[in-house]
């Protein structure tokens, strides 16, 4: 049987990759991107809806070209920094979660909702004080409102805020399908070379970045993280529900066990 299948970002990097292993499936694909694929083939096979996840009312017109039944809703676009830092996290995270509750209800019993974050938020449980207030807002628009009120708690880093949000979402989220039958997971991807690399070997420096990579080997692919995404989305995995899935190669576990010793890294 077909599966349906919305997407988010799945015009480059990991969700690119990710399209390409659904249509191996024969999903029936819709890729929600502020760009086409960057091929006709890539193209081949997929549904384009134009969405801009900084933008509610851009949001709320995507919707309206979305199929009413959907197998999985897979959240992927992200930004590693924007002109306005406002962007970044209405992108990372005030855009997917007004997405992903308005298709919730179009979500097949059985199906699965989708949530990338990044190693970046997944220590998010020492920062929850600061998280708690946005994660607790109602809508976009009160989300943006909280961002305006509250500049302290988030402008210094964007990125790392929301994907903190991101990853603690995956907690609401998980509530919010159970009516439906729904679950809900998160990917969290380490290092993983995809159009987004430049801007954070900008923001961490080539002599940190690269020290991180040699601790594990090599950097992730976009295919790498797609077979996990591939997995939750549409994999033989009904029981799996409410967890956050670290794919970085062995880097925060090196972390844990004490064998990554991060006083190590380059300043």
């Amino acid at each position: 049987m077909t599966k349906t299948i919305a997407i988010t970002g799945g015009a480059s990097g990991m969700g690119a990759a990710t399209v390409e292993r659904l249509k191996r499936r024969q999903c029936e694909i819709h890729i929600l991107d502020v760009c086409e694929p960057m091929s006709a083939d890539a193209a081949k096979g997929t549904h384009f809806v134009p969405c801009n996840l900084a933008d509610e009312a851009s949001i709320a017109q995507a919707i309206t070209q979305l199929p009413a039944s959907l197998d999985a809703v897979i959240n992927v676009a992200g930004v590693a920094e924007t002109t306005q830092p406002a962007d970044t996290v209405a992108i990372n995270f005030l855009g997917l979660r007004a997405l992903s509750e308005a298709l919730l209800p179009r979500i097949n019993r059985g199906g699965s909702l989708v949530i990338v974050a990044s190693t970046a938020g997944w220590k998010w449980r020492d920062f929850e004080a600061e998280l708690r207030g946005l994660l607790n807002t109602p809508s976009f628009s009160a989300g943006k409102d909280w961002l305006t009120a509250n500049p302290e708690l988030w402008q210094q880093t964007p990125y790392h805020f929301s994907k903190r949000c991101a990853a603690a979402y995956t907690y609401t989220a998980t509530q919010l399908g159970l009516p439906f039958g729904v679950r809900a997971n998160c990917v969290n991807p380490g290092v993983t070379e995809t159009q987004l690399s430049p801007t954070f070997r900008n923001l961490v420096g080539d002599k940190l970045y690269d020290w991180g990579v040699d601790q594990i080997g090599r950097a992730g692919t976009p295919d790498d993280i797609a077979e996990v995404i591939e997995f939750l989305a549409v994999g033989d995995c009904g029981w799996l529900n409410g967890q956050e899935l670290v794919v970085d190669g062995g880097y925060l576990a090196g972390i844990t066990g004490g064998w990554i010793d991060p006083s190590q890294a380059p300043a």
